[in-house]
């Protein structure tokens, strides 16, 4: 008996299935979070320390999301993180600077601190 044209082929590849593990971050994405909140720190202290400027709340969101991520201790060392968020704590504005802060806290207490 011969197959009909229109039942679809059969499958020779196993298909692989996607484990239902996390999505590893990788340098390159931290790197550039870390590059745009730097950037928007600088066009919010050009603009004022103690104005509110879209700047100055895109860098807040961008650590935010940089704290939610699944950081490891060798990600932190290799995007050179920790010297970026130093940097970003001494800024002049004081929600850049809280939040920065709190995000150094958060990864010496809880990823470092795993090591």
């Amino acid at each position: 008996m011969a197959l009909s044209d229109d039942l679809p082929p059969e499958l020779t590849k196993d298909v692989k299935r996607r484990s239902k593990k996390r999505r590893s971050v990788r340098s390159k994405d931290v790197e550039v979070l870390l590059s745009v909140a730097t950037r928007a720190a600088h066009i919010a202290r050009d603009k004022g320390y103690y104005t509110v400027s879209p700047e100055a709340i895109r860098c807040v969101e961008v650590l935010r999301m940089i704290r939610s991520m699944p950081l490891t201790p060798r990600l932190i060392t290799k995007t050179n993180a920790l010297r970026s968020l130093q940097f970003l704590a001494t800024n002049g504005n004081p929600k850049i600077r809280s939040e920065s802060k709190s995000l150094l806290y958060h990864l010496n207490k809880g990823v470092l601190a795993s090591r």
